[in-house]
């Protein structure tokens, strides 16, 4: 497993990725936000996210976030009013801790969410659309769909995210991860028409956001 702290304490982040190193959980710390700005969020299984930081509200961050990942995201703060952990479940995070924490107790939290979201993402299912995410198979009504990895990971994030806006800078770094750079704009474009037309009817559901990105509506 490997996960991304985003901590500004550099006490709590060094005991955390000591502790969690040493039960073989690799742990990458960055102690404000700006720094994640070119990271592919793909390459990491959970965050664990402190609420105030430096540069930035981890609440806001993780907003950002839930625009285009559904990455298990731990929240980490001083702070246990009822409207903080009510703000921060709210806004789409797994778990809350209050500083300060006992590292078994955070382990225990980081595996038992994990857990959760190992079992929640096995398939993905849209009407008679269904996508099994550990053999990447997409199929309709039990028939199998010829996708490239490269769709399948498309319609993936789409269904993930139904009714939201996806960038498509977000789309191409969730799909081509550091790549993306020096893909050709109109790479994007071209693999969405293909990927609709393999869909079907079900193709109508990707909706072209002009200059923005696109989206998937579940009506």
């Amino acid at each position: 497993m490997k996960i991304l702290m985003i901590e500004d304490d550099s006490t709590i982040a060094f005991a955390v990725k000591t502790y969690l190193n040493k039960h073989n959980i690799e742990t990458i710390i960055y102690n404000n936000l700006s720094l994640t700005e070119n990271l592919n969020f793909n390459d990491f299984n959970l965050i664990l996210l402190d609420a105030n930081l430096p540069d930035g509200s981890g609440f806001n961050f993780l907003k950002w976030l839930r625009g285009f990942s559904d990455l298990p995201v731990i929240m980490l703060t001083v702070k246990d009013e009822d409207e903080y952990v009510i703000k921060g479940l709210s806004q789409g995070a797994d778990d809350y801790i209050t500083k300060p924490f006992s590292l078994p107790v955070l382990k225990a939290r980081i595996d038992n969410v994990f857990s959760r979201k190992i079992k929640k993402v096995n398939e993905l299912t849209f009407k008679n659309l269904s996508l099994d995410l550990i053999s990447k198979q997409a199929s309709i009504d039990g028939k199998d769909l010829d996708l490239s990895l490269k769709e399948f990971a498309i319609l993936e994030m789409l269904l993930e995210n139904q009714n939201i806006n996806l960038l498509r800078e977000r789309i191409l770094d969730y799909v081509w991860g550091y790549d993306f750079y020096e893909v050709n704009d109109n790479t994007l474009t071209v693999t969405i028409k293909r990927l609709r037309s393999k869909l079907g009817d079900y193709g109508s559901h990707i909706k072209t956001l002009r200059g923005i990105g696109y989206r998937w509506d579940n009506e």
